[in-house]
This record gives structure tokens, sequence and C-alpha cells, in this order.
């Protein structure tokens, strides 16, 4: 009997175990090791799950299979979205030293990866993400906001920004384009956030506090219960891969640069804009040539 549902909590997950766990013995202590140990088999291939158990890796995925996914890794990719939060970075060292040494712990990033951006086609569509693409394509001041970890992608996506439009700034705490925000007429700015786990406070508060004085705010985060959704008019939820120390922002990165893409195709004057940063760069001698 094969599942049709996923899993928005921890709740659900275990509703999910108990009830495939009644098919077999073997089923039954498979769902009881995932059960006990979710925080370790984010960081685990297939391969490692079933040697830990004892059990065949045809066990294990039937098993995953019987849940409702196509395999182990589909499964994978929405366990890390649910763990993500709760990863501390001690865990993720402890957890991710004890499989250093397995035969090959880099196929199973990749693997999660590939599957992260598979989502990204669907991703790209609909209402949410054409509101954020007529937010970077807008007048307005833009506003690149984030915190911690997180923050790391700003750069990027502010690079590629300022070649493509003027009135693009980066808010970042402790910074005065951070603390002077709420000082800017909500009517003449829009604010993008940027937010995956762990969520930090201080991010999650300046975008509440900004909504309530009615600024406009579109956001990246990762899942439909990330604390930064309730604070924007507009989400786009992205995975990211928690099976290594630290998470892994390739497909965020990825995201990015499709949307700039689709936001060029629409932006007027851009040639003339970039034709003039060219014209510069080379009278700067900006780039090595032979």
């Amino acid at each position: 009997m094969v599942m049709k549902r996923t899993f928005q909590s921890f709740e659900e997950l275990e509703a999910m175990l108990m009830h495939v766990a009644k098919e077999s013995p073997t089923y039954q202590k498979i769902a009881i090791y995932i059960e006990k140990n979710y925080l370790r088999i984010i960081f685990m291939t297939a391969n490692e799950l079933a040697e830990k158990m004892g059990v065949s890796q045809g066990s294990v995925s039937r098993f995953f299979i019987a849940l409702g996914y196509h395999g182990y890794n589909e499964f994978l990719r929405k366990l890390q979205r649910l763990v993500s939060k709760q990863l501390t970075a001690p865990q993720r060292l402890e957890y991710s030293r004890e499989h250093l040494r397995q035969d090959n712990p880099l196929r199973t990033i990749l693997d999660v990866e590939f599957g992260n951006m598979d989502e990204l086609m669907d991703i790209m569509q609909g209402e949410s993400y054409e509101k954020i693409v007529q937010m970077v394509l807008s007048e307005k001041k833009l506003v690149l906001v984030s915190a911690r970890m997180s923050a790391t992608i700003l750069p990027y996506v502010s690079y590629i920004l300022h070649k493509m439009r003027p009135d693009v700034s980066v808010a970042v705490p402790d910074t005065p384009e951070w603390e002077m925000l709420e000082l800017a007429d909500p009517e003449q700015i829009n604010i993008l956030a940027v937010a995956f786990p762990r969520y930090p406070n201080v991010l999650i508060h300046k975008c509440r506090n900004l909504r309530k004085k009615g600024f406009s705010i579109c956001a990246l985060t990762d899942s439909r219960f990330s604390p930064i959704a309730d604070a924007a008019e507009a989400c786009i939820f992205v995975s990211v891969t928690t099976a290594s120390l630290f998470d892994i922002y390739s497909t965020p990165i990825a995201f990015f640069n499709l949307l700039l893409r689709d936001v060029a195709k629409q932006m007027p004057g851009l040639k003339e804009r970039m034709e003039k940063i060219e014209e510069l760069e080379r009278r700067d001698n900006v780039y090595f040539t032979n």
C-alpha cells in the first residue's frame, strides 16, 4: 500500500511512519530507527542506513516507496527542510564527521542538490514569482535585506543588480542602511528579504516591523513554515541542502541567476546600460588581457 501524502511537521512524519510500520517487521524496524535518529540520517546514504539497521538496501528503497516517495533521496530532501531549523552547528559537525569515512558521502549531497535544482522549474512560475520579477523591474529603490549566513548570498545578487539597474542597496545588521531603513518612505522602496535556517531573529523582527510600517516586502526562504513568510506579501520557497556542516546555497544562487535572467528580458534600456559599463571597464583596464 503506497501512501499519497507528505509531512510538514514531526507529528505528521511520525503518523506516516506508524502507518507503514504495520506492513512488516522490517518496515517497523526502519520506522523506529528513523523516528529515533532523524537528525542523523540526513547525513546518511541509503546504503549506510541499510547497514546501520542490518536490512537490505532493497528493503530501504521499498520502505520509502511505501511512504509515497520515488525513493530515499526524495524523502531526504523533505526531511532536510524540516530538521534544518533545528540542527545546531555542533550537531552538524558531530553527525557529518560520523560519515566522512564512508565510501562516497559526496554522492548523497549531490543527489539531493540535483533534486533541489529540478524543483526550480516549478518554483519559477506563478503569481509570487511574477511579483518578485516586477519588484526587481520597478523603478523604486530596491533594498536587499538579510542576516548572518543567509546574508552571504547578497553580495552576489547585489553585484549583478548594480550592473542591471540603479538604486540597489544591501541592508544587514550593524550597518547604517539597516538602522535607517524604517526612516525611508515606504512608497519609494521595495524590499527583498533572504532568510534560510537557522532563521535569525534580528531579521524576522526587522521584516515584521517594516511590514507594519507599510513597506512592500518579498522574500526568498525555504518553507511555508518559515517565520519570515508572514512578513512578506509574496514568498518563493527554495530548498537548501543540509547534509553538510553548513547549509549548501547553490540552489538559491541558481534561483537568483535565473530570476535575473528573466528580469533582463523585460528590463528597458539594459543593453545600452551594459554597453556603457563595458566601456568604463575597458577604460579602467578592469580585466586582465594578454
